[in-house]
């Protein structure tokens, strides 16, 4: 419990440093930021191709463990070349170039392999490239949003938003759960999940996004970021409700997953915690979520 609790602090401690460098002068917080998000996605992503392997699903490990680099590539490249909300779908169709790449590299170097077996191992990293780092990288959108958004520090509350929605939403399950009990949500599938928990990650969710809007409501240099946008305290509501549901369900895919592995955790880099897959779960479609959002709102 020590252990968990000292690695906790120190997941905070440097999520919250990440945050403060959003605020350094110029652009430097920006790319400290994106070396942060590269970081974890290529430390996931390496998970979600040992937890595929646990299953006998061979994939091309180079090629998913770079990929958020990759797409980091391509968001630098067409960002100023299309609009913003544009480069989303134009990185999706990076990630079928990326397939087709993955193929060819596969008939072209193992020539010995039957096409079907080929193929199937580029359709499994086209699955691990997809997930988590397709939908983790929409974090470098967020972190770039706001020269397109036309207000400072736009990126800093939707940032926000994915971090307290996504980690409320956990403690308040975690608290429910242990302390109402009752009838599990998904047996099967994450034995030790309960409704009390989920209604409870709810409250947590809407919680974290109300708090966002409370910051920013309070402290006048902000303000502009929700008139700008006419982001009113039902909208930072609706916005916590949603983004709890797809965190839960984004924690209960990740137990699938491990389930079908036959594994307890993604890996051991946190004690305590499992591995990077396993505290970034429920956060991956969270922040695809916040990312869609920002870009409507910019869009709009």
């Amino acid at each position: 419990m020590k252990k968990r609790l000292l690695t906790s602090i120190c997941i905070v401690l440097v999520v919250a440093a990440m945050v403060a460098a959003k605020f350094l002068p110029q652009t430097i917080g920006d790319y400290i930021f994106d070396i942060f998000i590269l970081i974890l996605t290529f430390i996931a992503s390496f998970e979600m191709c040992m937890l595929l392997e646990e299953r006998k699903k061979n994939v091309n490990r180079i090629l998913v463990c770079f990929y958020g680099v990759f797409n980091y590539i391509v968001l630098l490249i067409f960002r100023n070349l299309v609009p913003y909300y544009f480069t989303l779908l134009i990185e999706l169709g990076f990630l079928v170039i990326y397939f087709i790449a993955t193929l060819l590299i596969e008939i072209l170097i193992e020539t010995k392999k039957p096409l079907k077996v080929k193929f199937a191992i580029s359709l499994n990293t086209l699955i691990a490239c997809f997930y988590p780092a397709f939908l983790f990288t929409t974090f470098l959108f967020i972190n770039h949003i706001d020269g397109y958004a036309g207000v400072n520090h736009f990126s800093v509350v939707l940032i926000l938003l994915v971090i307290l929605i996504t980690f409320l939403t956990d403690t308040f399950a975690y608290i429910f759960g242990s302390l109402i009990k009752g009838p599990k949500l998904a047996p099967k599938i994450s034995p030790n999940k309960r409704i009390s928990g989920a209604i409870g990650g709810l409250v947590g969710g809407i919680a974290g996004a109300m708090i966002v809007y409370v910051i920013f409501y309070f402290i006048p240099q902000t303000t502009v970021i929700l008139t700008t946008f006419s982001l009113s305290w039902w909208k930072f509501l609706l916005i916590g409700l949603v983004g709890s549901v797809l965190g839960q369900i984004g924690d209960l895919v990740e137990s699938k997953i491990k389930r079908l592995a036959g594994v307890k955790d993604s890996g051991n880099m946190f004690p305590g915690h499992g591995g990077m897959l396993d505290r970034i779960d429920a956060m991956i479609f969270v922040v695809t979520f916040i990312a869609i959002v920002g870009l409507i709102l910019v869009a709009i």
